[in-house]
């Protein structure tokens, strides 16, 4: 039997892996690299914006868990929101703040753990974590970690990999993962609907949306990329939304404190 990945095992993985970095060539942190994965990501994630609707957070105060190089945390900033981020990762750390200095913004962007968050009770209005907390050592514990530092009242936005998803499909069929490196990630985990709401159990006011269907990936030149390309795409288009909304990739939930 295997050992348990540890939270240096985690860490030391998404130091070296950045997200969608192979679909540009311009140097790292460069502001044409920070331009082209932004781009990239709201293309391939296209419910984003309109679901979380970002300038509706002017002036409150936002954490987010997990930022990578801090696409979703520009959209709070330009917006107005007053803006943190804890990422287990040095390289994060700098990448985020490098983008958000490159149109003026700060924040206080540092390297934290999630299941030990360095904020006092009742701190944010917002916590935020967009496909992080399935790689945690312990999610359950994040979880309450983020309830903790949130004010009453206030909302956790959280997305987390459903399990009966086209991408888990895609996966299966051709050995590869066509959008992320999830096959060499330490920790994955993949939750049902169901199982979402029993994590966010402590919290009120639960809704649960699932989204994220194919789309052209630049990614891969393989099996799975044309599968996905020229199969999967068109026929996901095509489908009726009540048929095809369970088989989304991402469960998006959002909850109260």
């Amino acid at each position: 039997m295997a050992a348990a990945h540890t939270l240096e095992d985690v860490r030391s993985y998404w130091n070296e892996y950045v997200n969608d970095i192979e679909i540009t060539k311009h140097p790292v942190g460069s502001p044409e690299f920070f331009e082209a994965l932004e781009k990239y990501r709201y293309d391939k994630i296209d419910y984003l914006l309109d679901y979380v609707d970002f300038p509706q957070y002017k002036n409150k105060k936002i954490l987010e868990i997990g930022c990578g190089i801090g696409n979703d945390l520009m959209q709070f900033a330009r917006v107005g929101a007053d803006v943190s981020a804890r990422d287990l990762t040095e390289n994060a750390v700098k990448l985020a703040a490098a983008n958000l200095a490159r149109e003026g913004y700060e924040g206080d962007i540092q390297q934290g753990n999630a299941e030990a968050l360095d904020f006092p009770d009742d701190t944010f209005d917002v916590v935020y974590s967009h496909g992080v907390l399935h790689h945690t050592v312990d999610t359950e514990k994040s979880i309450g970690e983020l309830r903790r530092v949130l004010k009453p009242g206030g909302e956790a936005i959280i997305m987390l990999y459903n399990r009966i998803s086209w991408l888990a499909f895609v996966a299966w069929i051709s050995g590869t993962n066509i959008e992320h490196a999830e096959k060499d990630a330490p920790i994955i985990r993949k939750y049902s609907t169901k199982e979402c709401r029993e994590l966010f159990r402590a919290f009120s006011n639960v809704r649960i949306h699932v989204d994220r269907f194919p789309k052209r990936t630049l990614k891969f030149d393989n099996l799975a990329g044309k599968l996905n390309n020229y199969v999967l795409v068109p026929f996901f288009d095509i489908l009726p939304d009540a048929i095809r909304r369970p088989f989304g990739w991402h469960i998006m939930i959002r909850a109260n404190k």
